[in-house]
């Protein structure tokens, strides 16, 4: 798809957290945990929606397989940060909750995530709307997310964080998103108006 011809929505869509605007306190937490090696097993990113958590999701995806990724070096340059972008990466899988809620897409993922990645650091879920899953297929996830292997790493996003378990969010750090405020909203805008 040419740039061009983008909806401005994806074409806009930031790409890394320089990009990122209204999230500094979080953007800075991840950057400071890659670059000490404190990497949790499992994020969690919750907040209304339009916050920009899948966003997030895979700028992280990003940061941890891609050698300049928390430096902000790569600008959808290489061949990790350009796939995981337009989530074709073998390694960065997604799921939406929302329409795959069993304990059966569940046990599918952890039988994916038995093997190594293929092309880069970390093997990532990333599953959008997580409070969606069934009891069961939490149930299923929730001993894989107590002893994952050391290649692999959970993304989960949700705007019902009360609908997950407990014993799940005890297992993942947790970032809740703020609203954006209107006056950096404006701000953004004024600047794609400008471009466009």
């Amino acid at each position: 798809m040419r740039e061009n011809s983008k909806v401005l929505a994806l074409k806009y869509r930031p790409q890394t957290f320089d990009d990122l605007i209204g999230q500094e306190v979080v953007t800075e937490t991840i950057i400071n945990s890659i670059k000490a090696d404190k990497i949790p097993n499992a994020y969690l990113f919750t907040g209304i929606r339009g916050v920009g958590k899948t966003t997030i999701a895979r700028i992280v995806a990003k940061a941890l397989n891609c050698p300049n990724g928390f430096k902000n070096k790569c600008k959808v340059k290489c061949d990790n940060c350009d796939s995981i972008a337009s989530s074709s990466h073998i390694d960065v899988l997604e799921m939406d909750a929302a329409s795959k809620t069993g304990v059966d897409d569940v046990r599918d993922l952890i039988e994916f995530s038995r093997y190594g990645p293929t092309s880069s650091k970390y093997k990532i879920f990333i599953i959008d709307e997580v409070h969606m899953l069934s009891k069961q297929a939490f149930n299923a996830l929730l001993k894989t997310l107590e002893e994952p292997p050391k290649y692999l790493k959970f993304i989960f996003a949700t705007t019902e964080i009360k609908k997950i378990p407990i014993t799940v969010v005890s297992r993942c750090q947790r970032f809740d998103l703020n609203r954006i405020k209107s006056s950096e909203l404006f701000k953004f805008i004024k600047k794609i108006k400008e471009k466009e």
